[in-house]
């Protein structure tokens, strides 16, 4: 077997001429988190037009007589998942919301459709930007109703559980450190980047064989970096996309929903990041291409980086991590 396979498990003694064990990264574990207990499982969703209560999903506190050093048991989020047990996954016609409630962070400038940022185990949604869940935070989660009857969903966020306070790391103080470390870069970065999701200003419903344009605000709170987009539509339809600011456009005459649009578990993904500047705006130009209504869910995924434009790229290389975001191949996410 190569060693390549393991060889983030091991390290080379060159003093004993031994592989030594890096135990930290047998402390960091495959995991999901889902709504905190005490939430009846599967969520209900009533009928539409309807909106569940809001939901949390919270990252608990745990340690081993204070061995963690402050840090709890925080969680990398890899992967969004969900499972629509009535309208079955691949039908889920309802939209998502996420914030955090203590730092009052947006993840999306507004609701986005469940089938553009969410997975399914098989085929879940990864981020390209991870974001490290820290103990004892709370996510916010508000699910609306789009179309149709009462359904059941369940949310799982997938990621990688980190124990700092593990029992096999008593004995090794480098890998604790090298761990903590590790922790601490990801805590200062997360005040700076994290996931993000844009979609229009407002719901798109376009009438039979109608054609209108719409707004996608950056907000002002940092410039957004878009990986590639997802969208969910009842019919065909076509699209132009163009920044109102610098008349820049994204394309150089209409594209297709069968050309250029993917979904959450197959995006279209940008040879290249699209890095936009807090303030500006996308003015997206729909045509239905069908004789009946056509509703549209264009999502951008990427990441917010609150920082001003000249400061982006040192704020990225002063608080850099092992993210997929990151990686030399922008088709396949690197594990850490």
């Amino acid at each position: 077997m190569s060693l390549r396979t393991v060889d983030k498990f091991v390290t080379w003694n060159s003093q004993k001429n031994c592989y030594d064990t890096v135990f930290w990264r047998r402390d960091i574990l495959p995991s999901s988190l889902t709504f905190v207990e005490g939430t009846t499982l599967p969520v209900t969703v009533s009928a539409a037009p309807a909106l569940t209560p809001p939901l949390t999903i919270k990252q608990p506190y745990a340690s081993l007589n204070g061995l963690d050093q402050g840090l709890g048991t925080p969680f990398e989020v890899r992967s969004l998942v969900f499972q629509d047990s009535t309208d079955r996954t691949q039908n889920a016609n309802f939209r998502v919301r996420l914030k955090e409630i203590g730092e009052v962070r947006e993840f999306m400038n507004r609701e986005v459709h469940v089938r553009t940022i969410f997975g399914t185990g098989q085929q879940p949604a990864l981020l390209r930007e991870p974001y490290m869940f820290l103990s004892q935070h709370n996510i916010n989660v508000q699910l609306i109703k789009i179309s149709g009857g009462v359904t059941t969903a369940r949310l799982f966020l997938w990621g990688a559980q980190y124990f700092p306070w593990s029992p096999s790391l008593l004995m090794a103080k480098r890998e604790k450190s090298d761990m903590t470390n590790l922790l601490r870069k990801w805590m200062n970065r997360r005040k700076y980047v994290t996931p993000f999701w844009l979609t229009t200003d407002e719901a798109v419903s376009l009438g039979a064989n109608a054609a209108a344009d719409f707004t996608a605000k950056i907000g002002d709170d940092g410039p957004f970096e878009a990986f590639g987009h997802c969208v969910v539509a009842t019919g065909a339809f076509s699209a132009e996309i163009t920044e109102t600011k610098t008349k820049q456009t994204l394309m150089n005459g209409v594209i297709t929903d069968i050309n250029g649009m993917g979904n959450s578990q197959f995006p279209t993904i940008y040879p290249t990041p699209y890095l936009i500047p807090a303030g500006y705006r996308l003015r997206m130009r729909f045509t239905n291409l069908t004789a009946a209504t056509n509703t549209i869910d264009w999502t951008f995924f990427g990441r917010k980086i609150y920082a001003p434009m000249t400061n982006v790229s040192e704020i990225l290389r002063e608080t850099a991590v092992p993210t997929p975001a990151d990686s030399p191949s922008v088709m396949v996410p690197r594990p850490l």
